[in-house]
């Protein structure tokens, strides 16, 4: 099961570590992969939850109300 915020936080370390610059280079290649992983992870999450929002609003109905 996908954590979007559990990935979010793994993928703030990874930037940090990427960030310093002072890996070695089979370690940031490492980093890299894993935060792509971390990415499309929470992409397919995220699209999912758009399509469920699609599915429950198709009737037209708004699912906020913003007030002025």
């Amino acid at each position: 099961m996908v954590n979007f915020s559990k990935n979010l936080e793994q993928l703030d370390e990874i930037l940090k570590r990427l960030e310093e610059g002072d890996l070695p280079l089979d370690k940031a290649l490492a980093d890299f992969e894993r935060g792509v992983a971390l990415v499309r992870e929470n992409r397919k999450y995220l699209e999912k939850a758009r399509q469920k929002v699609t599915l429950l609003t198709q009737d037209g109905e708004v699912p906020f109300t913003q007030e002025l």
